[in-house]
């Protein structure tokens, strides 16, 4: 899959990869600091993709009739930064992790066909990147998917997501975990019936202890692995709560 908008300084032109349950790859994508692209269902930017290990765009996505080849691929569009793409084990549920600019980090439920409001160009009416706007803009998207979790301020600058399993987890297990680059914390979110984040519990152990954390999988033997991002020194955490 070609075409990922990049922007010449980095800012979000990264991706998040991980494999539903179906088996097909979900994949994540930041808006390259472009304030048109979210919104723009012929972007691959500020995106999640659907599609098949072969490249192809999965069966029974949004639009998959589209005359756009990069618009079969989408999913779910107004998305400005999506760090974290994690499975819900026995649900099919997919969450994401979503830097937000000064406010308003989320962590968001994916629905195939949704738009997640985010629109820094104002419909076309301004020009530049304009983060003033709302993470989740309701008013110019009444129907944009609400998150089930936003951080307010400060930001802890979300990044990596896994959802951990197992009695050695405790009270915690079936959280989604979810690594914070500024924060500096690995955040234990527990979900409601509703899938909305219900509860946040930080360990003191990865509480600023580590500095910027980065990449959050689950290992098949129920531990978590987790990278730093400190630009030196960086190391991969094993964590097993036992």
């Amino acid at each position: 899959v070609a075409g990922l908008p990049i922007a010449s300084s980095g800012r979000h032109s990264g991706c998040r990869p991980t494999i539903d349950a179906d088996g097909l790859l979900v994949v994540g994508t930041g808006d390259s600091a472009n304030g048109s692209v979210a919104q723009d269902l012929t972007s691959l930017g500020g995106k999640t993709l659907r599609l098949t290990l072969d490249g192809d765009p999965a069966p029974g996505n949004p639009f998959a009739d589209a005359p756009n080849p990069a618009q079969r691929l989408v999913q779910t569009y107004g998305h400005r930064n999506v760090q974290g793409v994690a499975l819900r084990p026995g649900t099919g549920e997919v969450y994401t992790a979503e830097h937000g600019p000064s406010t308003d980090d989320e962590v968001n439920l994916l629905r195939s066909g949704g738009n997640y409001g985010w629109d820094p160009s104002q419909g076309g009416t301004v020009g530049g990147y304009d983060e003033s706007v709302p993470m989740t803009d309701r008013e110019r998207f009444p129907d944009a998917v609400p998150a089930v979790w936003s951080s307010g301020r400060p930001v802890e600058a979300v990044s990596g997501a896994a959802f951990v399993s197992g009695p050695q987890w405790g009270t915690f297990d079936g959280a989604l975990a979810v690594g914070a680059l500024r924060g500096e914390k690995l955040l234990l979110m527990t979900l409601g019936p509703d899938g909305a984040v219900a509860s946040v519990g930080v360990p003191a152990e990865l509480d600023a202890t580590f500095g910027r954390l980065r990449a959050v999988r689950a290992a098949p033997d129920g531990s978590l692995f987790v990278t730093t991002s400190n630009g030196s020194d960086d190391r991969v955490l094993r964590i097993d709560p036992r």
